[in-house]
Protein backbone atom coordinates (compact mmCIF):
# COMPACT_ATOMS: atom_id res chain seq x y z
CA UNK A 1 0.00 0.00 0.00
CA UNK A 2 1.12 3.37 -0.61
CA UNK A 3 2.19 6.41 1.74
CA UNK A 4 -1.71 7.77 1.25
CA UNK A 5 -3.15 4.66 2.22
CA UNK A 6 -0.97 4.47 5.44
CA UNK A 7 -1.34 7.79 6.32
CA UNK A 8 -5.56 6.82 5.61
CA UNK A 9 -5.55 3.98 7.83
CA UNK A 10 -3.84 5.69 10.56
CA UNK A 11 -6.13 8.44 10.58
CA UNK A 12 -8.94 5.81 10.74
CA UNK A 13 -7.42 4.12 13.54
CA UNK A 14 -6.85 7.61 16.06
CA UNK A 15 -10.48 8.60 14.72
CA UNK A 16 -12.14 5.09 16.25
CA UNK A 17 -9.44 5.89 19.44
CA UNK A 18 -11.63 9.42 19.95
CA UNK A 19 -15.29 7.85 19.69
CA UNK A 20 -14.56 4.55 21.60
CA UNK A 21 -13.75 7.23 24.03
CA UNK A 22 -17.08 9.14 23.39
CA UNK A 23 -18.90 6.26 23.53
CA UNK A 24 -17.54 5.32 26.94
CA UNK A 25 -18.05 8.89 28.12
CA UNK A 26 -21.85 8.55 26.92
CA UNK A 27 -22.45 5.85 28.76
CA UNK A 28 -20.74 6.67 32.03
CA UNK A 29 -22.56 9.65 31.72
CA UNK A 30 -25.70 8.51 31.15
CA UNK A 31 -25.19 5.64 34.19
CA UNK A 32 -24.20 8.61 36.52
CA UNK A 33 -27.62 10.28 35.87
CA UNK A 34 -29.47 7.74 36.24
CA UNK A 35 -28.11 6.65 39.57
CA UNK A 36 -27.70 10.27 40.72
CA UNK A 37 -30.47 12.59 39.99
CA UNK A 38 -32.80 9.97 40.45
CA UNK A 39 -34.74 11.85 43.03
CA UNK A 40 -35.50 14.74 40.42
CA UNK A 41 -36.82 12.63 37.39
CA UNK A 42 -40.76 12.98 38.38
CA UNK A 43 -40.27 16.79 37.78
CA UNK A 44 -38.44 16.34 34.34
CA UNK A 45 -40.53 16.15 31.40
CA UNK A 46 -40.94 12.75 29.71
CA UNK A 47 -39.64 13.96 26.76
CA UNK A 48 -35.80 14.50 28.44
CA UNK A 49 -36.57 11.85 30.73
CA UNK A 50 -35.36 9.13 28.06
CA UNK A 51 -31.89 10.87 27.18
CA UNK A 52 -29.99 8.63 29.78
CA UNK A 53 -31.10 5.59 28.37
CA UNK A 54 -30.72 7.49 24.81
CA UNK A 55 -27.32 8.10 25.63
CA UNK A 56 -26.23 4.43 27.14
CA UNK A 57 -27.42 2.91 24.29
CA UNK A 58 -25.71 5.46 21.78
CA UNK A 59 -22.95 5.59 23.55
CA UNK A 60 -22.37 1.30 23.76
CA UNK A 61 -23.20 1.40 19.93
CA UNK A 62 -20.51 3.94 19.40
CA UNK A 63 -17.90 1.89 21.68
CA UNK A 64 -18.53 -1.33 19.69
CA UNK A 65 -18.63 0.52 16.22
CA UNK A 66 -14.89 2.13 16.81
CA UNK A 67 -14.02 -1.44 18.11
CA UNK A 68 -14.89 -2.64 15.17
CA UNK A 69 -13.20 0.21 13.10
CA UNK A 70 -9.81 0.11 15.02
CA UNK A 71 -9.80 -3.55 14.31
CA UNK A 72 -10.24 -3.29 10.51
CA UNK A 73 -7.75 -0.70 10.26
CA UNK A 74 -5.20 -3.01 12.32
CA UNK A 75 -5.90 -6.25 10.12
CA UNK A 76 -6.22 -4.54 7.15
CA UNK A 77 -10.21 -5.73 6.87
CA UNK A 78 -12.44 -4.34 4.05
CA UNK A 79 -15.16 -6.71 5.29
CA UNK A 80 -14.80 -5.17 8.80
CA UNK A 81 -13.69 -1.49 7.34
CA UNK A 82 -16.86 -1.85 5.45
CA UNK A 83 -19.55 -2.81 7.30
CA UNK A 84 -17.67 -0.37 10.23
CA UNK A 85 -18.68 2.46 7.48
CA UNK A 86 -22.18 1.12 7.24
CA UNK A 87 -22.87 1.48 10.71
CA UNK A 88 -21.33 4.47 10.98
CA UNK A 89 -23.39 6.61 8.50
CA UNK A 90 -26.62 4.55 10.34
CA UNK A 91 -25.78 6.15 13.55
CA UNK A 92 -24.93 9.53 11.78
CA UNK A 93 -28.63 9.09 10.39
CA UNK A 94 -30.00 8.02 14.06
CA UNK A 95 -28.38 11.28 15.50
CA UNK A 96 -30.04 13.49 12.67
CA UNK A 97 -33.12 12.51 13.61
CA UNK A 98 -33.07 12.73 17.58
CA UNK A 99 -31.16 16.05 16.85
CA UNK A 100 -34.41 17.36 14.67
CA UNK A 101 -36.73 15.72 17.22
CA UNK A 102 -35.01 17.36 20.10
CA UNK A 103 -34.81 20.62 18.19
CA UNK A 104 -38.14 20.72 17.95
CA UNK A 105 -39.14 19.96 21.44
CA UNK A 106 -36.98 22.92 22.65
CA UNK A 107 -38.42 25.34 19.83
CA UNK A 108 -41.88 24.66 21.39
CA UNK A 109 -41.21 26.90 23.86
CA UNK A 110 -44.47 27.66 25.44
CA UNK A 111 -45.42 23.77 25.77
CA UNK A 112 -42.14 23.00 26.48
CA UNK A 113 -42.79 25.82 29.29
CA UNK A 114 -46.08 24.71 30.77
CA UNK A 115 -45.26 21.23 30.82
CA UNK A 116 -42.62 21.88 33.48
CA UNK A 117 -44.68 24.08 35.31
CA UNK A 118 -47.26 21.43 35.75
CA UNK A 119 -44.63 19.01 36.51
CA UNK A 120 -43.15 21.08 39.23
CA UNK A 121 -46.24 22.86 40.83
CA UNK A 122 -47.93 19.23 41.38
CA UNK A 123 -44.88 17.91 43.09
CA UNK A 124 -44.03 20.67 45.05
CA UNK A 125 -47.49 21.01 46.35
CA UNK A 126 -48.04 17.46 47.11
CA UNK A 127 -47.35 16.87 51.05
CA UNK A 128 -46.27 12.95 50.54
CA UNK A 129 -42.95 12.30 52.35
CA UNK A 130 -41.71 11.37 48.55
CA UNK A 131 -42.43 14.98 46.92
CA UNK A 132 -41.13 16.68 49.74
CA UNK A 133 -37.89 14.74 49.24
CA UNK A 134 -38.17 15.20 45.45
CA UNK A 135 -38.89 18.94 46.40
CA UNK A 136 -36.00 19.51 48.76
CA UNK A 137 -33.46 17.92 46.17
CA UNK A 138 -34.96 19.94 43.01
CA UNK A 139 -34.02 23.29 45.29
CA UNK A 140 -30.72 22.00 46.10
CA UNK A 141 -29.76 20.71 42.63
CA UNK A 142 -30.88 23.95 41.28
CA UNK A 143 -30.14 26.60 43.48
CA UNK A 144 -33.94 27.82 43.26
CA UNK A 145 -37.13 28.28 45.78
CA UNK A 146 -40.58 27.43 45.44
CA UNK A 147 -41.98 26.38 41.94
CA UNK A 148 -42.86 30.43 40.84
CA UNK A 149 -40.66 32.00 43.74
CA UNK A 150 -40.04 31.67 47.26
CA UNK A 151 -43.16 33.76 48.48
CA UNK A 152 -45.06 31.16 47.63
CA UNK A 153 -44.04 29.65 51.00
CA UNK A 154 -45.56 30.49 54.53
CA UNK A 155 -42.54 28.92 56.34
CA UNK A 156 -39.37 28.45 54.39
CA UNK A 157 -37.74 25.15 53.84
CA UNK A 158 -34.08 25.00 54.59
CA UNK A 159 -33.68 23.84 50.90
CA UNK A 160 -34.21 26.99 49.79
CA UNK A 161 -30.51 28.20 51.20
CA UNK A 162 -27.32 26.50 50.65
CA UNK A 163 -27.61 25.13 54.46
CA UNK A 164 -29.21 26.02 58.05
CA UNK A 165 -30.20 28.06 59.56
CA UNK A 166 -32.43 29.66 56.37
CA UNK A 167 -32.19 32.26 55.42
CA UNK A 168 -29.55 33.95 57.94
CA UNK A 169 -26.77 37.35 57.15
CA UNK A 170 -24.62 34.54 55.37
CA UNK A 171 -26.83 32.31 54.04
CA UNK A 172 -29.45 34.55 51.31
CA UNK A 173 -33.21 32.66 50.13
CA UNK A 174 -32.65 31.33 46.35
CA UNK A 175 -35.02 34.07 44.73
CA UNK A 176 -35.66 32.20 41.71
CA UNK A 177 -38.47 29.87 40.80
CA UNK A 178 -37.70 26.52 40.26
CA UNK A 179 -39.76 26.00 36.79
CA UNK A 180 -37.73 28.83 35.29
CA UNK A 181 -34.68 27.24 36.58
CA UNK A 182 -35.24 24.06 35.00
CA UNK A 183 -36.72 25.03 31.92
CA UNK A 184 -33.32 27.58 31.35
CA UNK A 185 -31.43 24.20 32.94
CA UNK A 186 -32.82 22.00 30.09
CA UNK A 187 -32.37 24.65 27.76
CA UNK A 188 -28.75 25.19 28.11
CA UNK A 189 -27.48 21.20 28.39
CA UNK A 190 -29.86 20.71 25.01
CA UNK A 191 -27.90 23.20 23.36
CA UNK A 192 -24.75 21.99 24.31
CA UNK A 193 -25.03 18.30 23.57
CA UNK A 194 -26.47 19.86 20.69
CA UNK A 195 -23.22 20.97 19.59
CA UNK A 196 -21.52 18.25 20.51
CA UNK A 197 -23.52 15.76 18.30
CA UNK A 198 -22.72 18.29 15.64
CA UNK A 199 -19.03 17.90 15.73
CA UNK A 200 -19.27 13.94 16.78
CA UNK A 201 -21.31 13.72 13.43
CA UNK A 202 -18.85 15.73 11.48
CA UNK A 203 -16.21 13.13 12.28
CA UNK A 204 -18.83 10.39 11.41
CA UNK A 205 -18.82 11.59 8.14
CA UNK A 206 -15.03 11.81 7.74
CA UNK A 207 -14.12 8.38 9.52
CA UNK A 208 -17.12 6.44 7.16
CA UNK A 209 -15.94 8.38 4.24
CA UNK A 210 -12.03 6.95 5.04
CA UNK A 211 -13.22 3.43 6.25
CA UNK A 212 -15.03 3.14 2.80
CA UNK A 213 -11.82 4.51 0.80
CA UNK A 214 -9.27 2.38 3.27
CA UNK A 215 -11.49 -0.76 2.67
CA UNK A 216 -11.40 -0.32 -1.39
CA UNK A 217 -7.99 0.79 -1.52
CA UNK A 218 -7.12 -2.91 0.37
CA UNK A 219 -9.15 -4.65 -2.35
CA UNK A 220 -6.95 -3.22 -4.80
CA UNK A 221 -4.53 -3.74 -3.08
CA UNK A 222 -5.09 -7.44 -2.77
CA UNK A 223 -6.17 -7.76 -6.55
CA UNK A 224 -3.35 -6.57 -7.69
CA UNK A 225 -1.38 -9.11 -5.86
CA UNK A 226 -3.25 -11.58 -7.09
CA UNK A 227 -3.19 -11.40 -10.63
CA UNK A 228 0.71 -10.18 -10.34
Amino acid sequence: MGCATGIVKYFVFLANLIFALIGLALIILGILFKLNITEVTRVIPDNFKIAPILSIVIGSVIFITAFLGCCGAVKESPCMLTTYSIVLLTIFIIQVAIGVYAFLQIKNEGQLRQTISININRTFQDGTPGAIETRDATQRWLQCCGANGPDEYSTKPSSCCAHDPCPSVNNPMYVEGCSDKLYSFLVSKSQLIASIAIGVAAIEIIGAIFGLCLSSSIRNHYRRHMYA
